[in-house]
């Protein structure tokens, strides 16, 4: 892990505020944590954002509905 490294929450917490496209949910990830950050789950590291959001999809921890992606609040873990 490296100082960049970003937990995945706060990723997701993003869309715990609000629904977004994932070209919104880039555009503000990138705005708030910069073009390089890497990011890390509870159990993985070395994620870029292309791989994370793809992690997300794959774990089903977001649902898109009509273009928006919104957290998915059961797959998602509480601590």
């Amino acid at each position: 892990m490296t100082a960049s490294d970003i937990h995945a929450h706060k990723v997701l917490n993003l869309l715990r505020e609000q629904p977004m496209s994932r070209t919104q949910l880039e555009q503000t990830v990138i705005e708030q944590f910069g073009a390089n950050a890497t990011f890390r789950t509870c159990s993985r590291d070395g994620f870029d954002l292309d791989s994370l959001l793809a992690f997300f999809v794959e774990k089903q921890k977001v649902i898109e509905n009509d273009g928006l992606w919104s957290l998915n609040i059961e797959r998602v873990c509480s601590h």
